[in-house]
């Protein structure tokens, strides 16, 4: 996994990053429909943002998927406020296994800070 410094010199994933996919969008779109079903799929991979509870913990996560795998890419340094508001937001609605969609707070705070 990267640091978020390393990142922030990575300008090749920064510019790939999708700021409005959400997990559950990425689940959707990328899961598996029988054992040979990515032979038939030509989805390229994306990267995106989202925010983890899983097992109490609320951390905003850069992911890259792909239609074989993922693979967690840097951890951002989201001030504590603004993960906790989005969490308390979100307790109680459906969502792939603990993530969730970033609000517009969290975007507007990782772009500003990747210099986007």
């Amino acid at each position: 996994m990267l640091t978020w410094d390393e990142l922030r010199g990575r300008r090749d994933i920064i510019a790939a990053i999708d700021w409005q996919m959400t997990p559950q969008e990425a689940f959707e779109s990328y899961q598996l429909k029988g054992r040979e079903g990515w032979r038939a799929r030509s989805l390229p991979q994306v990267y995106f943002f989202y925010l983890s509870v899983w097992r109490g913990q609320a951390k905003v996560l850069l992911v890259r998927r792909a239609i074989k795998d993922s693979e967690e890419i840097a951890e951002a340094p989201v001030p504590a406020d603004l993960r906790a508001a989005l969490a308390a937001r979100a307790e109680g609605e459906q969502m792939p296994r603990g993530q969730i969609a970033l609000d517009q707070a969290i975007r507007d705070w990782l772009r500003a800070e990747l210099g986007v």
